[in-house]
């Protein structure tokens, strides 16, 4: 189970939606309303994966979350092939529609395996 998710939605009622779905795979999970709200709670606070909302950021500043550690997992109304292809391009675990609580949780968990595989083998 991951330990902490931040969800950066366009749509509050999105954002309390994606949060129920979350908490099956994290033990925390918080909303914030903005980028440098998310990005001043990632600075206090080991927070490993973001999901945030492609209206709300660009691929420059997901690269840039990148850089403090944090995983992403991207989401839109409509994403497309190309939309998905320069989120991965930025560093983003996946790009999913935003109400696809499945594959959002799927990508979470992924990347939770992936980082216990990783520790495990540097042991």
């Amino acid at each position: 189970m991951q330990s902490a998710v931040v969800i950066l939605q366009n749509n509050a009622a999105r954002a309390e939606s994606l949060v129920s779905k979350v908490k099956s795979v994290s033990e925390a999970v918080f909303i914030v309303q903005s980028l440098p709200e998310l990005q001043t709670l990632v600075r206090q606070f080991p927070i490993p994966v973001g999901v945030v909302d492609l209206g709300l950021v660009t691929f420059e500043e997901i690269m840039s979350l990148r850089h403090l550690g944090m995983e992403i997992v991207c989401t839109h109304r409509t994403p497309d092939d190309v939309m998905w292809t320069d989120a991965l391009d930025a560093g983003a675990l996946d790009c999913c529609f935003d109400d696809d609580g499945p594959a959002i949780c799927r990508a979470i968990l992924q990347n939770s395996v992936a980082a216990r595989t990783a520790s495990a083998s540097s042991s």
